[in-house]
């Protein structure tokens, strides 16, 4: 339902979307074009975000698009740390479309 609401905000902004109901989903999307921001949540099936995350940094190490995680865990301790140590930018849940909009536009802005 999130991830529904999520791409029906960002078409509504003239993004073209695709998505993927599961991390390996998402792999083979990737393994097939590329694309320039991911935005996922951080508890996703067949995989937890960290564990994609690191899966993404090992398969383009060097080519690979900005990545926002969404989350209503944000507090536990174990998805903080994660969140700290990769400076991934979170969405903390709920959020607001205008949130969205402004996570998307800082990540075709980063580096």
């Amino acid at each position: 339902m999130v991830r529904d609401a999520v791409a029906m905000m960002l078409r509504s902004d003239d993004h073209e979307v695709v998505t993927a109901s599961s991390a390996a989903d998402a792999l083979a999307l990737l393994e097939r074009g590329s694309y320039d921001v991911i935005v996922s949540d951080l508890r996703i099936p067949n995989m937890d975000g960290p564990t994609f995350y690191r899966e993404l940094k090992r398969r383009w190490p060097a080519a690979l698009p900005p990545i926002i995680f969404m989350t209503g865990h944000a507090s536990d301790p174990d998805s903080a740390r994660f969140l700290r140590e990769t400076g991934v930018p979170v969405l903390a849940k709920p959020f607001t479309p205008e949130r969205l909009r402004q996570a998307v536009q800082q990540a075709f802005l980063a580096p």
